[in-house]
């Protein structure tokens, strides 16, 4: 950006003061205008889309499928452009616009100096848990981790890999649909106090899963698995929570995926009559590698 001479500013209120000598920049004139980008309009304004970090997908993705719901939102986050055309911030909303085939409006600033792309999208991205915290949710940030990991599922990544991530309106959405995911935040809560060797998210999702089909049984499996209180030996919860222990103790690496399979196997062998089980055993799938996540019957 250039810079204007230096020039004599006096206070006007006050003539005796000796004056400051500041520099003024040369501002350039920048534009701002709410625009109607169509699929055909963000795929000519990416054409000049030659200067920016790579591409996000699961970003793209999770934007294409709110503006093909007709989700979108003019919330004042502007697309910007620099003074040749090039597009220095929006290059993943326009690329949600063009994959949805919607059309919406988006602010659109332009005519700015290249050099200010170094400042933009520098700010913390909010995570699930800051999403549920600006609704004044109750254990925002457990909720936040519980309805991530729900909304992952139902997308069928049930071993949670995250190679997509919902978006601010689908965690609303899901909570909407599934008011007790704020029971099961609060159960997770409640099992992490006295029983840390499960990812709390994935007591909380689990829950989720079993409350649906049988909302007693799960309160009182997720008791248990809490405490350990009164079970037999070989009853599935203890069998459960001594090889979670074990694993913890041996630092062997777990992944939520197969966390949740094992917290299911023992929910599945209750819910199936049995009262004995000697080993967390989580079947295998075909190749005899991966493990597999059992539905809840």
């Amino acid at each position: 950006m250039t810079t204007a001479p230096v020039r004599s500013i006096r206070p006007a209120d006050d003539p005796f003061t000796h004056p400051k000598l500041v520099a003024v920049p040369a501002v350039t004139e920048v534009k701002a205008d709410f625009v109607v980008i169509t699929p055909d309009v963000a795929r000519d304004m990416l054409r000049r889309n030659t200067h920016n970090r790579p591409i996000r997908q699961a970003r793209v993705n999770g934007w294409a499928r709110v503006m093909a719901a007709g989700g979108w939102h003019n919330n004042g986050e502007a697309i910007k452009v620099a003074i040749d055309g090039t597009i220095l911030d929006g290059q993943h909303r326009l690329h949600a616009v063009v994959k949805s085939g919607a059309t919406v409006t988006i602010l659109v600033v332009s005519n700015l100096p290249m050099e200010t792309q170094s400042t933009m999208d520098g700010g913390a991205k909010r995570n699930p848990g800051d999403v549920f915290a600006l609704r004044n949710e109750q254990n925002s940030t457990m909720l936040g981790s519980v309805t991530r990991k729900v909304w992952l599922w139902e997308q069928g990544d049930k071993r949670f890999s995250a190679k997509e991530a919902p978006t601010t309106p689908e965690l609303y959405a899901l909570v909407d649909k599934y008011p007790g995911l704020r029971r099961s935040a609060d159960i997770a809560v409640r099992v992490y106090h006295n029983f840390r060797p499960i990812p709390p998210s994935i007591v909380g999702a689990a829950h989720h899963l079993c409350s649906r089909i049988a909302p007693d049984d799960a309160a009182w499996f997720y008791e248990a698995l809490g405490t350990g209180a009164e079970l037999a030996l070989r009853h599935p919860i203890l069998t459960l929570r001594n090889r979670v222990m074990t694993d913890k103790d041996n630092q062997r690496a777990v992944s939520d995926g197969l966390h949740m399979a094992q917290v299911l196997t023992a929910w599945n062998a209750l819910r199936a009559g049995k009262t004995s089980l000697a080993v967390i055993k989580v079947p295998l799938e075909a190749d005899g590698k991966v493990h597999q996540v059992i539905e809840p019957k």
